[in-house]
């Protein structure tokens, strides 16, 4: 009898052990540290729970989803290392995402972007109008800086005295000279640069739908740009682009104008994240016609320090920058 309960009593201590293994939970992550790939670093690992509780840098807590115990956390990149506290149930462990570099400013990218989209959308002359008053801007300045160093000399040199104040006295008459006749061509060029600015406001009329946003964006991912033929798509922080993608439809490719659009966007893009557009242009084009339809990854593109990564879908062309 002592025996049959004895061994009644093992059993059920058994079950209870069993039970409680059966109910605790586990949580595991693929690496402690990492790196961006893309706009994020995606935290990856496993748990027997529906969802895992997460926090960064000690910041507010999130919740990510388990799916077949596995769950993946994006994490926007930023200059500095990141903690990334994570829970499931009464476990929890903590891993961090390295710092990245930073693209550029934002102000910057979208200043330099706009202008140079803008002045795209002007007629051939009135491109050519633009730089040759830029030129000649440029030449009248350095004209009234040299005038005015030579002005300032003779003035000294008058208030001296002596055998050179008579030299000085014709410097100043001849400087006055060419100070009028620098205001003369001032003029003209105003009245140029008055017929150019109307063709740009035109041209800034053309492309308003596709120019970047003047304001910086919120700190994280966000698209910043949606056309019909492309979406831009950036992980801003403290008002430096950490990353920068292209989202463009596949059949954006099969018409001539969108394929342009796509193109100047794409240039402009690589352009204002020091990357040499010419370049990466010309490799995206020999990389893109070499890739066969089944393939969904095309070798990556570096010019510069900025790395483009190239993913394609079914659907759409995935195109990331960063360093």
């Amino acid at each position: 009898m002592f025996r049959k309960t004895a061994l009644v009593a093992v059993t059920a201590g058994v079950l209870t052990v069993l039970l409680a293994g059966c109910g605790k939970t586990t949580l595991s992550t693929t690496k402690t540290t990492y790196k961006q790939n893309g706009l994020v670093a995606a935290v990856k690992g496993k748990a027997n729970t529906k969802t895992v509780r997460y926090q960064l840098d000690g910041g507010q807590q999130k919740t990510a989803n388990v799916h077949n115990h596995t769950f993946v956390i994006q994490v926007p990149t930023k200059t500095t290392r990141q903690a990334v506290k994570i829970k499931a149930g009464s476990d929890s462990k903590t891993v961090h995402v390295a710092g990245a570099k930073k693209l550029a400013s934002y102000q910057k990218m979208a200043t330099t972007y706009n202008q140079a989209l803008i002045a795209s959308k002007l007629s051939k002359a009135d491109q050519k109008k633009a730089q040759k008053l830029q030129a000649e801007g440029a030449a009248l300045k350095k004209q009234q800086a040299t005038i005015q160093t030579k002005v300032k000399k003779a003035e000294a040199q008058l208030k001296a005295g002596g055998t050179g104040a008579t030299t000085a006295a014709q410097t100043l008459q001849a400087q006055q000279t060419a100070a009028a006749k620098l205001k003369t061509q001032a003029a003209s060029l105003q009245t140029s640069q008055q017929a150019v600015a109307a063709a740009m406001k035109t041209a800034k009329q053309k492309a308003k739908s596709q120019l970047l946003p003047t304001k910086t964006p919120s700190d994280g991912l966000s698209n910043v740009l949606t056309t019909k033929d492309y979406k831009i798509r950036m992980n801003v922080q403290k008002g430096d682009v950490m990353g920068a993608a292209m989202i463009v439809p596949t059949k954006a490719f099969k018409n001539k104008t969108r394929q342009k659009n796509f193109g100047t966007a794409f240039a402009l893009m690589a352009t204002t994240t020091g990357a040499n557009a010419k370049t990466v242009m010309k490799q995206f084009q020999k990389e893109t016609k070499d890739n066969s339809s089944t393939t969904t990854t095309i070798d990556p593109i570096t010019s510069k320090g900025v790395r483009f990564t190239i993913g394609v879908s079914a659907s759409d062309l995935y195109i990331f920058m960063t360093k």
